[in-house]
């Protein structure tokens, strides 16, 4: 102990001495450091770290597919989760539950919109969370006819009541119905999708369709049951009610999935190549170090031959250099600390906050682990080459007089394999963040279908007690359209069950029957299906292809009528021009055929990148069954600025009508390619680190090289060299090992682009011209930094060159 204590204060002494060596390797640590620790907060947050529930690796959720529809993540209906309750053994409890919003009316506030989940009597026990003021719900209360009840979250207890203790009891209105406040959950529970409310489901699957595929699932598993089991199990279920429910089950399974895996699913691959992209960043930093460290022990040989001399073995000697190594790579790590704080603010800051458990990316004791165990490693991976090549001293050369720190093969050798090394991860980089670059940028060119500039969207949600017949939903929709195209600066306005991009409303999939053909549900054809006022197209500047829009003529009273596009015109009859006049039965929600009346244009219904899709509208006043919509208006100027206007409508309307999802379309559809943004502008940032690094790189390890041959550039010189053939003779070194690591970089970027696939968009993993335009810049870069050294070599004087020592 006391003679690692001496060589922590020797190594404290030697990094003091020599300020400018330790702040440059301090720094570059701190960037490799400081990256990798942000990048794990996030990755620790939202991957590793198990969901705030007990047991959470029991937990899992049913996921609906049907391959021979082409589905692989549905809902799933209460008869199918009754019988994989009833006849499995491989859950302790099932839960079904739908989300989407309430108005809420009681307290001292305005009434206001807030998520909701309607929720089974089991929902909390699955979780294993019940609340810390009342209770949750019983079965009692989840059937028809039950007492109306809710649980408060402990946000919305917070704001809304001011924390009454006394809330239990009390009336609330939600969506114009009357219930119970039984209980408030725990601070910071907000599953699913950030609800703020829970009411009781009162499903009864006696009463319900199985083919009414409308409920999310969760289920927790019986503690020596493994996933493998379970999913056996419901397949084999699955398989008996498709033989004995062949209209509503035929081809229905379901995937059985841990809730963590599900929510995190999609970020997942950003967040793994992100971290691969700064561990990148880390080994070009280590690289760099080594060689700063590789070059000090050169002018240290002396020094290490007189240890020798008096007796200090060759481990000796190691881990003296190791022990400074390590306490470089501390300062770096407490200086990358410091800078990740500070950076993972700004990375959260960033993200689309519909990212799963972005609320708990935060420093913890596994994020403090993680760096200084990455900090100490790095210090023994960076200082372990330059430590063993100090150990080999050669004690009698050393020690003559007049001699000088001197490089040997074997460093320079391991000098130009560490500078190999900078340039093929930095081309690596280069590579993903150029094609990621590529796919964002092919993304945002996609056409959405519609015009998104100056149209502002919100969302109203009529509560059924109060709008209980289409005629008062069609009235109201009818009188706000009205009112707001009366509102200076407003060209137009509508509305529609959802719109592109579901940036608001709900978006709702229907089954279909093209006219001809039998009504058999496994001759059904699926599509997206809305419904939309008579002015939507207009507003949001859908193309009209062929037929007509919808008109004043179009009631509940009037032949039943359909637009659809133009993906379903030319799947199911060949051509717009054709499909016009044609008829089609929407199965089984409708029993009656509509004549399709008009051909529109493809929209983008969920994301930019996604495949047109069949699409269905049918006009509001023939199907009102909907009591939210999304509100449409295109303005002459800013459309942000008509919010307090259209709000102003609203309210004159009906007084306790709130509005939410107030947006842009223009931001929806910044929003759509938000994360891929966030990738792009992550990994090109960390390209950009590792394109400078590298340059620093080829500088120092070339401009070494200089003083290392300063003797034998003067003697060229002397027998008739140029100062072109010195700049020559310096740059076609430096190229040659840039090449080489360009080489190896192409092949580990044709590798690793593969696993970038699922990020890419309208670009290959081998993109010729990605691969060429970095291999291109990083030759540029490298010329660049052996240009300066090459010039001061070709400016050497030949007597001083000569007489160097």
């Amino acid at each position: 102990m006391e003679t690692l204590l001496q060589d922590i204060r020797y190594g404290s002494r030697m990094l003091l001495k020599h300020k400018g060596f330790t702040a440059i390797a301090v720094i570059i640590v701190a960037l490799g450091i400081g990256a990798n620790t942000t990048i794990f907060s996030l990755v620790n947050a939202v991957l590793l770290r198990p969901l705030p529930f007990p047991h959470a690796e029991e937990i899992v959720y049913f996921e609906g597919s049907n391959a021979s529809q082409g589905i692989s993540d549905s809902n799933v209906s209460a008869p199918d989760l009754a019988d994989w309750s009833n006849q499995t053994s491989a859950f302790a409890e099932t839960a079904a539950f739908a989300t989407g919003g309430s108005i809420l009316a009681g307290g001292s506030a305005e009434p206001e919109r807030v998520p909701k989940a309607a929720v089974s009597a089991s929902f909390f026990s699955v979780l294993g969370v019940q609340p810390v003021l009342g209770r949750s719900f019983v079965a009692k209360e989840d059937r028809a006819g039950g007492d109306l009840v809710a649980v408060l979250s402990h946000g919305l207890w917070q704001r809304r009541f001011g924390g009454d203790k006394n809330i239990l009891g009390s009336k609330i209105t939600i969506s114009g119905r009357s219930m119970t406040v039984v209980g408030v959950m725990p601070t910071g529970f907000d599953f699913p999708e950030k609800s703020q409310l829970w009411t009781s489901l009162r499903l009864d699957p006696a009463e319900e369709r199985r083919d009414n595929r409308a409920y999310s699932a969760l289920a927790r598993l019986k503690s020596a049951v493994t996933l493998q089991q379970a999913q056996s199990q419901i397949s084999t279920i699955n398989a008996q009610l498709a033989a004995q429910f062949k209209v509503t089950n035929a081809g229905w399974d379901a995937h059985v999935v841990r809730l963590h895996d599900r929510l995190v699913r999609d970020v997942r691959p950003s967040l793994l190549a992100l971290l691969g992209a700064v561990t990148f960043v880390l080994l070009i930093a280590c690289a760099n170090v080594a060689n700063l460290l590789l070059a000090r022990a050169a002018s240290r040989q002396k020094e290490m031959a007189i240890r020798a001399a008096l007796g200090a073995s060759r481990l000796r000697v190691i881990r003296q250099m190791l022990t400074e190594s390590v306490l470089l790579s501390l300062l770096g790590g407490t200086l990358g600390l410091i800078l990740s704080v500070w950076l993972t603010d700004l990375l959260v800051s960033i993200t689309p906050p519909e990212a799963p458990q972005l609320d708990r990316t935060h420093l913890d004791y596994g994020v403090l682990v993680f760096a200084a165990a990455i900090s100490a490693l790095t210090g023994l991976f960076f200082g372990l080459a330059p430590a063993l090549q100090a150990s080999r001293t050669d004690v009698s050369g050393s020690l003559k007089a007049g001699a000088r720190g001197s490089s040997s093969h074997g460093t320079n050798r391991a000098r130009s394999l560490l500078l190999i090394s900078e340039v093929a991860l930095s081309l690596m980089l280069l590579v993903g963040a150029g094609l990621l670059t590529q796919s964002f940028l092919r993304l945002r060119d996609v056409k959405p279908g519609f015009n998104p500039a100056h149209v502002l969207t919100m969302s109203l949600s009529l509560p059924y007690a109060k709008y209980s017949t289409n005629q008062q939903r069609i009235a109201f929709f009818q009188q706000l359209i009205d009112r707001v195209k009366t509102l200076p600066a407003v060209e137009s306005a509508g509305a529609a069950l959802s719109v592109p991009l579901d940036g608001s409303g709900y978006a709702v999939g229907r089954a279909f029957i093209p006219e001809g053909r039998a009504l058999a549900a496994e001759e059904s054809l699926n599509a997206s299906y809305s419904t939309a006022t008579r002015d939507y197209f207009r507003t949001m500047q859908i193309p009209l292809v062929a037929g007509r829009g919808f008109s004043e003529r179009d009631t509940e009273k009037s032949p039943m009528v359909v637009v659809i596009n133009q993906t379903l015109a030319q799947h199911s009859f060949g051509s717009a021009a054709a499909a016009i006049g044609k008829r089609i039965t929407i199965w089984r929600d409708e029993k009656f055929p509509r004549e399709i009346v008009g051909i529109v244009g493809d929209t983008k219904p969920s994301t930019l990148e996604a495949a047109s899709q069949a699409q269905i509208y049918v006009p509001q006043t023939q199907d009102a069954n909907w009591g939210f919509m999304t509100l449409a208006v295109r303005a002459n100027g800013d459309p942000a600025a008509m919010t307090s206007a259209v709000r102003h409508e609203v309210l004159a309307i009906d007084k306790d009508q709130p509005i939410y999802n107030v947006q842009t379309m223009e931001d929806v559809v910044a929003k759509s390619v938000g994360s891929r943004r966030v990738s792009m502008l992550l990994f090109s940032v960390f390209a950009g680190v590792a394109l400078l690094l590298a340059a620093v790189g080829i500088y120092g390890v070339i401009a070494f090289a200089v003083s290392q041959r300063t003797q034998e550039i003067g003697i060229r010189m002397a027998l008739g060299a140029q100062a072109a053939d010195v700049m020559k003779l310096v740059l076609s070194h430096g190229m040659a090992l840039t090449l080489i690591g360009i080489g190896v970089g192409v092949i580990g970027a044709f590798a690793l682009s593969r696993l970038l696939g699922s990020l890419l968009f309208g670009v290959g993993a081998s993109d010729p011209a990605t691969f060429a335009g970095v291999s291109l810049l990083l030759m540029v870069v490298a010329l660049a930094a052996c240009f300066i050294p090459a010039r001061r070599a070709a400016r050497l004087n030949p007597v001083k060159a000569l007489s160097c020592e």
